[in-house]
C-alpha cells in the first residue's frame, strides 16, 4: 500500500465530524422521542384523534404515529447498528449510512404528505417539519457524496 493511501486510513479528517454524527444521533433520538410522544399520547389532544365523533377524529391517526414510533424505533436500532460498523470499519458502513439518510428524508417528506392528507387546511411542511427537511437534507448533500467518493471512507471501511 502506498504512503499516501496509508495516510488516508483510519478514524481521521473528516470522518472524525461523521463519527460524532453517528454517536450523538442515537443520544439525541433517546432523549427527544421520549419526552415527545410522552406529551403527545398524555394529551388531551390525542384522546380527541383517536375517538370517533370528536372534531378532531380520523381513523388515519392512530396507524400514522403508531407507523412513526415503529420507524423511529428502527432508526434508533440502526443508528445502533451504524456506531458498531463506524468503530469496527466494516464495508457496509457507508452503505448503511447513506440508506440512513435517505430514509429520513423520505419519511419526513411521506409523514407531511399524510398529515396533509389528514389535514387539508395544513401547510404541507410545518415549520418543524420544515426545519427537519431542511436539516436532513443538508446533511445528505454533504454526507452522502463524500461516502461515495472520498478515498480515506474507500481506505478505512475495509473489514
Amino acid at each position: 500500500m502506498s504512503e499516501l493511501k496509508k495516510d488516508l486510513e483510519g478514524l481521521n479528517g473528516w470522518l472524525m465530524i461523521v463519527g460524532m454524527g453517528v454517536l450523538f444521533t442515537p443520544l439525541r433520538m433517546l432523549f427527544v422521542f421520549p419526552e415527545m410522544y410522552v406529551n403527545l399520547f398524555n394529551s388531551a389532544n390525542w384522546g380527541d384523534m383517536i375517538t370517533p365523533g370528536s372534531g378532531a377524529y380520523n381513523a388515519a391517526w392512530k396507524p400514522l404515529m403508531f407507523t412513526e414510533v415503529a420507524f423511529n424505533c428502527a432508526m434508533l436500532l440502526a443508528s445502533l447498528v451504524l456506531i458498531y460498523l463506524f468503530f469496527a470499519k466494516k464495508r457496509r458502513f457507508p452503505m448503511l449510512f447513506i440508506v440512513l439518510q435517505v430514509a429520513g428524508i423520505l419519511f419526513i417528506v411521506c409523514q407531511s404528505m399524510i398529515i396533509h392528507l389528514i389535514l387539508p387546511t395544513e401547510p404541507l411542511f410545518d415549520p418543524d417539519a420544515s426545519a427537519d427537511l431542511m436539516r436532513s437534507m443538508l446533511a445528505a448533500l454533504i454526507w452522502v457524496p463524500y461516502m461515495l467518493v472520498s478515498e480515506r471512507v474507500e481506505q478505512t471501511f475495509v473489514e
